[in-house]
């Protein structure tokens, strides 16, 4: 109690002059009666672009107003057996082959409304206004053409859609669209119009409302590539009113994004989506607002789950039509130390637990404290399809061309001492280079390099010396100086910089370590800047190929291969297990890939995270997906209980 106390104390006065507590002293509020859910994100939005969108913090931000065909059920767990249709209308139909897909779309989805579609008017064909005197824009139904035009986006040789180009590229047509594309200028948008034999709108010119798609290969985890908001639709107005009238000057100039970048912040408003919140302000690295959509189509609360759900209650709000939450606010706040804070006053719904403060709120059984509980703060824990790791450069003439080197490191690092030193013990150690909830992980066994073994470890970097010095690359008789750029310039990572040096010096390897903001380790990895670097997998969909997948050489060059891994054996089972079903051979196989993987060591593997969240009571149906986004529509907040605990109200 003393110790929150003190806290809380502390909490008051550094806010005391921040833009929040100004907010309420000043009695500005922009958000009126509405309802409003503050958070933060920690991590610069990469893009809000859907066909450009690989990374995990876009994709949650995107999830809020972009929208797939299919979706997950929100409570329905395992995530596998749980795809359910959101803009479709109903689940695909699969041809004998597997390979053509026919999607029947909802005849109810509106695009929000946007300047590109014109205004409304009067009989008299005045402009309408709305209560504040700014034009009302029109909007119109979402139909076939718009998800044509998506997959052709993700094919444009222009774009730099590294993720999204790795899934859609077994369909018809994409490649030679995408050769097509390469030929035409960066401004010359008639390339929207070829035909892509792989992507065809079916029905009246009015309103099409089949999609079909056809492979040239079967690939089974394509329904779960259709849940990704990456191929969310398109509609034409769009780049005719965005983006055709002012790009195509510079023909040399390559990524060009959906999106155009301008000094007045005024990037949201060309967003046009189609699910439950528009994009009101959008400033990179400041906020990020989002209001409820006012034409969005009947969507209600899941009636359906387990027991435990119940218990929780997470079914509280059966049948009820959402989103609950009039504006989804959130703050950029890339400390978290800073995140806590505007937590513990009040100011923030929800936040993680830092390091430092983990025992003083959570028991040796992963409960809360009960003074926490009492004072309206509940805690959920959740895993999530993800493993964190130190990349190796495969390319790189020391680290890639010496595998004894990579072996001698990973089993050289104690990682139970890193997990306990920078997260508390939340999580467990990878042991190879699948999550431990996915079919193959069992299997293939722990990786033999992936554990503390000094004697192994210096057995290893003896080997390594060896190879080194008959190739001239020894200096002084000793492994070169190594480089390891970390995601990060905060407390952490320098706590990792001293982590990591302390773990190479075991067995005689030097460590230089280079701090860098999330953006600029992200432009080191993609142009092979970086010798060993900081990283981690979120899974995209619930599969193991989506991990295997990232050592395949043909992934090089889309950017989700980033070690440079190259191994033929490995390649020849990665193209024969990505077009096979579900089976105990395809497990197997799975395994066989992952155990190259333990032998060769182009990652070394850290943790497999639990995640740990605070929220007050006034806050429900918190229920992190493990790998889908877009929930925040489901989310309710109490204004009763958030004002009666002296919550941040407007």
């Amino acid at each position: 109690m003393k110790f929150f106390y003190i806290i809380a104390s502390i909490v008051t006065v550094a806010l005391a002059a921040s833009p929040f507590m100004l907010l309420r002293q000043q009695g500005d509020n922009p958000y009126g009666d509405q309802i409003v859910n503050f958070n933060s994100y920690y991590s610069a939005v990469r893009s809000i672009d859907p066909a450009t969108c690989g990374d995990t913090m876009s994709a949650k931000m995107q999830g809020n107003f972009y929208e797939g065909l299919y979706t997950y059920h929100f409570l329905k767990r395992p995530a596998h057996s749980a795809v359910i249709p959101q803009l479709a209308s109903k689940m695909p139909v699969v041809s004998e082959d597997g390979l053509t897909y026919t999607i029947e779309l909802r005849d109810d989805v509106l695009f929000h409304r946007n300047p590109c579609f014109g205004v409304e008017t009067d009989e008299n064909g005045k402009t309408l206004l709305d209560e504040d005197g700014k034009p009302i824009y029109k909007t119109r139904l979402v139909d076939a053409r718009d998800f044509v035009l998506a997959f052709k986006r993700v094919a444009d040789y222009h774009l730099n859609t590294g993720l999204a180009w790795a899934f859609a590229e077994r369909i018809s047509g994409l490649k030679a669209y995408r050769k097509k594309s390469k030929s035409m200028k960066i401004g010359d948008f008639s390339r929207y119009n070829l035909p892509v034999a792989g992507v065809q709108a079916i029905g009246p010119d009015e309103h099409k409302l089949t999609l079909q798609i056809k492979l040239d290969e079967p690939y089974p985890q394509f329904l779960y590539v259709l849940t990704m908001n990456v191929y969310a639709p398109v509609p034409h107005e769009q780049i005719d009113y965005w983006l055709a009238k002012e790009e195509g000057r510079d023909g040399k100039r390559r990524n060009i994004q959906l999106i155009k970048r301008t000094t007045e912040f005024r990037e949201a408003e060309q967003i046009v989506g189609t699910g439950p919140y528009t994009l009101e302000i959008f400033k990179r690295k400041v906020k990020i607002v989002m209001e409820r959509n006012p034409d969005y189509r009947k969507e209600l609360y899941p009636s359906e789950g387990s027991k435990q759900d119940e218990d929780n209650g997470l079914l509280a709000d059966k049948g009820q039509q959402v989103p609950f939450i009039d504006v989804l606010h959130y703050d950029f706040v890339p400390e978290l130390s800073s995140d806590w804070m505007l937590f513990l006053f009040k100011q923030h719904d929800a936040a993680p637990i830092p390091t430092d403060m983990f025992k003083s709120i959570v028991t040796p059984d992963k409960e809360l404290e009960g003074e926490w509980h009492d004072k309206g703060i509940r805690m959920t824990v959740y895993k999530q399809p993800e493993i964190y790791w130190i990349v190796f450069n495969m390319e790189d003439p020391i680290l890639g061309q010496c595998k004894p080197l990579r072996q001698g490191l990973c089993a050289a690092f104690d990682v139970d001492s890193y997990m306990k030193v920078l997260k508390e013990g939340r999580g467990i150690r990878a042991v190879n280079t699948l999550p431990s909830t996915f079919k193959g992980w069992a299997e293939a066994g722990p990786g033999p390099y992936y554990k503390l073994d000094l004697e192994l470890a210096k057995k290893k970097i003896a080997e390594a010396k060896k190879e080194l010095a008959a190739k001239g690359l020894l200096e002084n008789g000793e492994i070169p100086e190594l480089t390891i750029d970390i995601g990060s310039r905060d407390a952490m990572g320098v706590t990792q910089a001293e982590l990591f040096k302390q773990q190479f010096a075991k067995v005689g390897v030097r460590l230089k370590t280079v701090l860098n903001d999330w953006s600029t380790q992200q432009s080191k990895v993609n142009n092979k800047q970086s010798q060993m670097y900081t990283m981690g997998w979120h899974a995209d969909y619930p599969d193991a190929e989506n991990f295997l997948q990232l050592y395949y050489t043909g992934n090089i060059e889309k950017q989700t291969n980033n070690s440079n891994y190259s191994n033929p054996v490995y390649d020849k089972l990665y193209e024969k297990v990505r077009v096979m079903p579900d089976t105990e051979e395809r497990t197997k196989l799975y395994a066989q890939m992952t155990r190259i993987i333990s032998e060769d060591c182009p990652h070394l593997l850290l943790d497999e995270p639990d995640r740990f969240v605070l929220y007050y009571d006034w806050y429900h149906n918190v229920n992190p997906h493990p790998v889908a986004y877009g929930f925040g529509k489901y989310r309710r907040i109490d204004p009763d209980r958030r004002r009666e605990l002296g919550g941040k109200e407007k």
